[in-house]
């Protein structure tokens, strides 16, 4: 059994939801007014690709575009027969499924499987085998203090806060018993003991003679 009624649908990107019947021979798709099918934005090149009826269906191949062609977020080199079905991505810009009828009164004659990426003369029908994940190795668990380490230097802090307070107050009590030197030598020195206030004050220690 073949197929009918060959057609594109936009089903996401520009124009979503337009259908674009595939009638002709051969159908360019590009940004440029002279293509057959027109998809006027940036990310799509003036002549991005080319669809080309066989006996089978229709065959897309990438005519050199800035962002590629995939069908089925396959990146396709050489032509690709498509499939009813198949996604065919333009870039990131655009997707459109490939759409056919069922037509009971032909037969399909099934394709030569070939890999994807083959020469311009070659259909592509197999889709390559899925690339196998990189497997990294888990990082190492990261390993916690312990608590007698932690406690330590805690304690160690608190010391020195300790320490640091105790040579403060040996220091305030240093520099006022040198103030109270000083003062008490020069208080001498300019015998302030018989001048009032302190004739009266200090006479239990020292008696003046007037």
């Amino acid at each position: 059994m073949g197929y009918k009624n060959f057609r594109l649908t936009v089903i996401k990107g520009f124009n979503k939801g337009e259908v674009f019947p595939l009638e002709e021979n051969e159908v360019i798709i590009g940004r440029g007014e002279e293509n057959g099918i027109v998809l006027n934005i940036a990310e799509i090149s003036r002549t991005h690709s080319v669809l080309t009826r066989g006996e089978e269906g229709y065959l897309i191949k990438d005519l050199g575009s800035t962002n590629g062609t995939f069908v089925d977020k396959k990146k396709i080199g050489g032509k690709y027969l498509l499939k009813p079905g198949d996604t065919i991505m333009l870039g990131d810009a655009i997707y459109l499924t490939y759409q056919a009828d069922a037509d009971p009164d032909e037969t399909l004659v099934a394709p030569r499987p070939v890999e994807i990426g083959a020469p311009d003369d070659t259909v592509v029908t197999q889709k390559p085998a899925a690339r196998e994940k990189t497997s990294y190795p888990a990082a190492p668990p990261q390993q916690r203090k312990p608590a007698v380490e932690i406690l330590y230097r805690d304690q160690v802090t608190e010391e020195k806060k300790s320490r640091t307070w105790l040579w403060a107050g040996v220091g305030c009590v240093v520099v006022i018993f040198f103030l109270s030197v000083i003062g008490l030598i020069v208080f001498d020195y300019l015998n302030l003991y018989c001048t009032p206030p302190f004739d009266t004050l200090l006479n239990f220690l020292y008696t003046c003679s007037y």
